[in-house]
């Protein structure tokens, strides 16, 4: 694994809780497809030995299907945190708004409604003893109803 970025930890406020968190874009060392991956790290304040991880890999979306529909999870690309879906599989032209589903995993709105999902299927912050790890978080995208985004991209002529 090769980290490209590291955020530094965020405070957010959520149902009278203190949640920190901190998302990061690293690059699998051993892919077939894509090595482009995200990270985010949330942990209930003074509870930081249970945290939850969860890992967006790109290479796992491969036969992931959104809503029925034939495509895949780009990860990181063009936007670090971002993970949008194209039914074509192509990333944007240059300053192109698409108008498709993208989740910004910057955004703490974001973050609010990964914690509410995983609290209700699993993660125990408060009794764990360790940490609540979730290789293929691609797969929840397709339960939780995020909100739609535009996309404006800024560079699409390479992909690191």
């Amino acid at each position: 694994m090769k980290w490209i970025n590291k955020i530094k930890m965020r405070k957010l406020i959520h149902r009278k809780e203190t949640y920190l968190w901190k998302r990061a874009h690293y690059h699998l060392d051993n892919s077939e497809l894509s090595k482009c991956s995200e990270l985010v790290v949330i942990y209930l304040e003074n509870f930081k030995n249970s945290p939850i991880k969860l890992h967006f890999r790109e290479e796992d979306s491969v036969l992931i299907n959104s809503r029925n529909e034939k495509g895949k999870w780009m990860v990181g690309y063009p936007d670090s945190g971002v993970i949008w879906f194209s039914d074509t599989g192509k990333t944007a032209i240059q300053g192109e708004n698409l108008d498709c589903k993208q989740i910004n995993l910057n955004r703490p709105a974001i973050i609010i409604k990964l914690i509410d999902y995983y609290l209700s299927n699993g993660w125990k912050p408060i009794s764990a003893k360790q940490s609540f790890v979730v290789n293929n978080a691609l797969e929840v995208l397709e339960f939780i109803d995020f909100p739609r985004e535009k996309i404006k991209t800024t560079d699409t002529t390479k992909r690191h």
